[in-house]
Formats: C-alpha cells, structure tokens, sequence
C-alpha cells in the first residue's frame, strides 16, 4: 500500500517543504516532483508504482491551500476529495518537534475527534492516509493523527506516540468537498 505525493505545477519553496514534512510524516507515502506532467502521466505513475491514490498539494499565494485526494480511472484521474487549508506550520517552525524515525504506522482513534469539522476532516483524512484506526492505548513507534477544532475549523497534528512531540505539521483545515462520481 503506498500513497504518491505531488504539487501542483511550479510549487513555491513553502509547498514544497510541505509536501516534504508530509513524506516524512506518513510511513507509505512517496514524493513525486510533478515538472510537466499532466493529469494521465499521473495516472499512469500510480498504476506503475502500485500506489491505491495520489494527493496533490495545491497553493495559493504561495501557500499550500488544498489537499486534493485523487484515484486512477478508465482515461486519466479521479477527483474523490479535498480539503481546504487556511494555514500550515511546518516542522521547522515548530518548537517541540521531534523527527519520526523508525515509524512503523500511522494511526488515528477517531472516537477522540470532536463532532463538526473535525469530524468530516478526520473521516476524510481516512480515505487519504489509510491509517490504523484503533481505541484504547496507541501502538507503539506509531504516529497518530490528532484533530482539534470546532464547527468551523479543524486542526490536524501528527504526534509520536513514544514521546507525546509533534513529528510532521499542523494543519488547519476549514472545509471538505466530496465529489460525486
């Protein structure tokens, strides 16, 4: 199982530490540097590499502003969901941040997310990332995807479960848009 990640065409600096901090952070993903590529280059890749899906990171003013989660289909790609961002801190700006080594699997414990927004970004999150979802205590070497927020904002971290310390972004989230097939 492996997830592919990309940018849109001709990232700024900030996106492109992004998608790197998001590389680093989920166990199954792969950076892939988009150049020319059009949509069924892409979709090609994904079938090449044996990867379920593809998240392009989209920005605007030189911003990440979406992440959207796309699949292989008959022709090119599909357009399955999105999630608009308002704003990202990446690791480097982040003051107890701890580098993931050793990281076996990303988890989420969806009972612990609050109702609203973050709910939807959680259920959305799980179509992307494929994370173990689990109760209880975490798995050890593991990294949860923890979400906070209200109805109209929804923050996404990424904390070791060893040491209880930020190891990728945070993430605020304040829209989901599912697209029908």
């Amino acid at each position: 199982m492996k997830l592919i990640i990309t940018t849109s065409r001709e990232p700024s600096r900030r996106t492109r530490s992004f998608v790197k901090d998001l590389v680093q952070t989920i166990p199954h993903a792969e950076k892939v540097n988009r150049g020319k590529a059009t949509l069924i280059d892409l979709k090609n890749l994904i079938i090449r590499k044996g990867a379920y899906g593809l998240i392009m990171v989209l920005e605007k003013k030189a911003n990440p502003s979406a992440l959207v989660f796309y699949i292989p289909a008959e022709d090119t790609i599909k357009r399955l969901l999105m999630i608009r961002i308002r704003g990202i801190r990446l690791s480097r700006e982040i003051s107890d941040y701890q580098r993931p080594l050793g990281i076996r699997e990303l988890v989420i414990r969806p009972s612990s997310i609050p109702e609203g927004l973050p709910s939807e970004v959680g259920n959305a999150l799980i179509d992307m990332f494929k994370p173990k979802i689990y109760s209880g205590e975490p798995p050890p070497r593991s990294i949860e995807i923890v979400l906070t927020g209200s109805k109209d904002e929804a923050e996404i971290s990424f904390i070791c479960t060893s040491s209880g310390k930020y190891c990728g972004p945070i993430i605020r989230a304040f829209k989901v848009l599912r697209f029908k097939e």
